[in-house]
């Protein structure tokens, strides 16, 4: 008895079958969830931006206080979460140990997640200059600023490219933009030197396991 479609490709072997595919290696599980960290922080962009309320004087202050807050809580989860990689790594020189730690940790959270923090508290650092100088710290912003307008100028300047139509004018205020752009590269490079050094120690597992597996192969001719 036939099966199939008669004169279908299928019949011959010419098809392979859908349950032989390796779906694994079609799509990276590291891919899905990059997609989804990216997806996160482009939803938390967008909705930051719509907030609409105006900014006073007084709801600025209470807004630094909860910024210093954030970065606190923020600093302590991060240095928490790299102590507890640090003390799993097997090497024993600390300062390579934190190193490495630091390392995995961004690797593992993943570059969209860390500008969920990034840019709020840089938005905070804005806010507080614009607190102490309302009149001189920036130009182009109104007399009662949204908080989505501080927002706005954070993410510009993390991709070394700050707004046109809100300008750094103090002193204060260009020298923050100015920091910002730099720990914004080096957190790129650091993220990016995370998976060169992956690799490397992925090559050298791999060649000491090559090195090992030379003997036995030698000892097994003999």
């Amino acid at each position: 008895m036939q099966r199939g479609i008669p004169g279908s490709r299928a019949n011959f072997g010419g098809v392979r079958r859908i349950d032989t595919l390796d779906l694994e290696a079609v799509r990276p599980n590291w891919l899905t969830a990059g997609a989804i960290r990216l997806g996160m922080l482009s939803l938390f962009i967008v909705v930051t931006a719509m907030v609409r309320p105006h900014l006073t004087h007084a709801s600025a202050g209470w807004l630094v206080l909860a910024g210093v807050v954030f970065a606190v809580v923020a600093t302590g989860v991060f240095a928490s979460a790299t102590r507890r990689v640090a003390l799993r790594l097997p090497f024993l020189d600390a300062p390579r140990r934190m190193t490495d730690a630091v390392l995995l940790v961004l690797r593992r959270v993943g570059l969209p997640l860390v500008g969920l923090a990034f840019f709020p508290v840089w938005t905070f650092v804005y806010i507080g200059i614009w607190w102490v100088h309302p009149h001189d710290a920036f130009r182009g912003l109104a007399e009662h600023p949204r908080f989505a307008d501080f927002f706005y100028t954070a993410v510009s300047t993390a991709f070394i490219s700050p707004p046109g139509d809100i300008v750094a004018h103090s002193r204060g205020a260009r020298a923050a933009t100015m920091i910002e752009m730099l720990t914004a590269f080096a957190l790129v490079t650091a993220y990016a030197g995370s998976f060169l050094e992956l690799g490397r120690e992925r090559r050298r597992a791999t060649e000491a396991a090559g090195s090992d597996a030379a003997p036995e192969d030698r000892s097994t001719a003999d």
